[in-house]
């Protein structure tokens, strides 16, 4: 994974970076421009950063992303222990 170094510890993922600045450029006109945005949304409505999670967190291409969302939030251990209830 090729990073950049913004700062000490903020690294990112040079390639998401890339393939984010692709969909940025076509409503916004540059990067910070899109953070400043991202940041200002989050002061007005800070659930929103559920909905972002939950979309990041979105497995696409594959049979088990299909059901994202489609059979509950519950970890194994919980569902385990209702099985043998």
């Amino acid at each position: 994974m090729n990073t950049i170094k913004v700062r000490k510890n903020f690294l990112i993922d040079k390639n998401l970076v890339e393939d984010a600045q692709k969909v940025i450029l076509k409503k916004h006109k540059n990067l910070t421009e899109a953070i400043v945005t991202y940041l200002q949304a989050v002061v007005k409505n800070p659930t929103i950063l559920d909905t972002i999670e939950e979309n990041a967190n979105k497995r696409v291409g594959s049979f088990i992303g299909m059901l994202d969302g489609e059979i509950g939030n519950i970890d194994y251990k919980n569902a385990k222990k209702d099985r043998f209830q």
